[in-house]
């Protein structure tokens, strides 16, 4: 994973609070994750997608943010 600035870790634990039960608290923090992780990665997942395994890859990605973030 590329380094990340401050920005982006702080957005990443901002989306983390709204996803991190597994289920999004509302359909924002579920499109925030998905722009999110498409910025970071040049992906092109649809912020509208119900792909149960492409929102888990997403929600993975995230929390290893969070948790490495946690580390340090």
């Amino acid at each position: 994973m590329a380094k990340l600035t401050k920005k982006q870790k702080d957005k990443a634990k901002y989306i983390w609070e709204g996803i991190k039960t597994g289920v999004a608290k509302s359909h924002h923090y579920k499109v925030e994750m998905i722009m999110f992780y498409n910025e970071l990665n040049k992906t092109r997942y649809k912020p509208t997608t119900s792909c149960s395994s492409c929102l888990d890859t997403c929600r993975k990605f995230i929390e290893d943010i969070v948790k490495t973030k946690k580390k340090k």
